[in-house]
């Protein structure tokens, strides 16, 4: 069988690559956008900003004389040189407040007449002494825009190369990334393929697995637990219908074969104990898978009253009498109902199989166990350990039975989470059912 294939689209490196990549390109171009309006054209404002940036410079560099007049300009280096290459698009002058021209740029008619190009006007106020003196600078719109041009160009340049470059880089990390975090999950679904009937045991491993998936193996595993348990009773359920139905097969099929007609009320009994064993074996494997349980608040008075009324008449058969008491009328045990019928049941058709004639079995309910006694001969302590084991019979047992009664009630309590013990004193044996609410 070839192995399924998942499409390109449903693969979660490549929806993880796509959204990483979509969303650092979206983030670049944002990033490009606000940096290009940030540095676009806008020659009014932009030439008003850089006649302010000339003024201010010219306010720290003017050299005063020693009666406070401005004589010269300490210039930054190279603006010089833009003053005197560009002298129609830079222009500066510092006068005082009569409006005597005292320093000045380059004979230009900027401040006495219309420009050939439009400028902006910056004027800044200085104090020196008591004298105030005012510096006018002149920044022409198309020397800010030839300006802007170049910067946007490298700008837009370097935001698109950055943007490129940074997707390939990305784009190979979060690949190597991807593939390196992943790695473990096709290691768990490696092992996942070599699970079998044969190698149900087999559990997928959570080491190295991102955080997220844990959750996801760990839960897969615990259906894998559920799964093997259900497997192995099944196992267990047809190993010991096999073993206990080979024998009684065998010798029903040799008493028919040599006189059959002769032995009728012997063939029924056997067919009748067989019967019995293949319902408790389909019992025990009913209650040993707790998914099929419907857990709810049970009340134990009506539900024993329903037991002893179905257990009547073996009772009146083995003249055993059977009573009940109780602390309280409304106590209650949370569990499935058809199980815990089955439990008490067991527990009280055994108790009436070990009684003597006229003895009595008293079934008591307090509020957090239910205890059966029984007035027969007891339990050696040599058997106690066996008691709740599949098919063990007391060698003294003097009925007939599957050997299954008490184990699915060990079972049924194991799956509830309750807790059952046996006590044999001089008379009789008790075996009590204990939980918690």
């Amino acid at each position: 069988m070839q192995p399924l294939r998942a499409d390109w689209h449903q693969s979660l490196a490549i929806r993880l690559m796509a959204t990483y990549l979509a969303a650092m390109v979206a983030t670049l171009s944002c990033v490009g956008t606000t940096v290009w309006f940030a540095f676009s054209p806008q020659t009014d404002r932009g030439s008003l900003h850089s006649a302010e940036k000339l003024a201010n410079i010219i306010a720290q560099s003017l050299e005063f004389d020693a009666e406070g007049s401005p004589v010269n300009l300490d210039w930054p280096d190279q603006l010089p040189w833009l003053l005197e290459a560009l002298p129609r698009d830079l222009a500066y002058q510092v006068s005082d407040p009569s409006g005597h021209v005292h320093l000045k740029s380059r004979d230009i008619p900027h401040f006495s007449g219309a420009a050939e190009t439009p400028m902006s006007t910056y004027s800044l106020p200085i104090n020196r002494g008591k004298i105030s003196w005012i510096i006018e600078a002149k920044v022409s719109e198309r020397l800010v825009t030839v300006i802007h041009l170049d910067s946007n160009r490298r700008i837009g340049g370097a935001t698109l190369a950055t943007t490129l470059l940074s997707a390939v880089v990305l784009g190979i990390v979060l690949s190597l990334t991807v593939k390196r975090l992943l790695r473990p999950l096709h290691i768990a679904s490696a092992q996942a393929k070599e699970i079998g009937p044969r190698r149900i045991s087999q559990r997928l491993t959570d080491r190295n697995l991102p955080s997220e998936l844990r959750p996801l193996v760990q839960a897969f595993n615990e259906a894998l637990s559920r799964l093997e348990s259900g497997f192995r009773n099944q196992q267990r359920f047809l190993a010991d219908a096999a073993h206990e139905l080979k024998t009684p097969l065998s010798l029903l099929r040799g008493q028919i074969e040599l006189n059959g007609n002769l032995q009728q009320d012997q063939l029924l009994c056997d067919i009748d104990h067989m019967t019995r064993q293949v319902q408790q074996l389909l019992l025990l494997t009913e209650v040993s898978e707790t998914s099929s349980f419907r857990i709810e608040p049970i009340q134990l008075l009506p539900l024993t009253q329903e037991v002893i009324n179905f257990l009547r008449p073996i009772a009146i058969k083995r003249q055993v009498h059977m009573r009940i008491t109780f602390d309280n009328t409304h106590t209650t045990v949370v569990g499935d109902r058809m199980a815990l019928f089955a439990l008490v049941k067991n527990l009280l058709e055994n108790a009436l199989h070990f009684s003597p004639k006229n003895g009595k079995v008293e079934l008591s309910l307090q509020t957090n166990s239910l205890a059966v006694r029984d007035q027969g001969p007891g339990i050696s302590p040599n058997h106690l350990p066996h008691l709740f084991e599949r098919f063990w019979r007391s060698p003294q047992r003097r009925h007939e039975g599957a050997g299954l009664g008490l184990s699915i009630c060990e079972e049924i309590a194991r799956s509830h989470g309750w807790e059952i013990t046996v006590d044999s004193p001089k008379i009789g044996a008790s075996f009590t059912l204990h939980w918690l609410n």
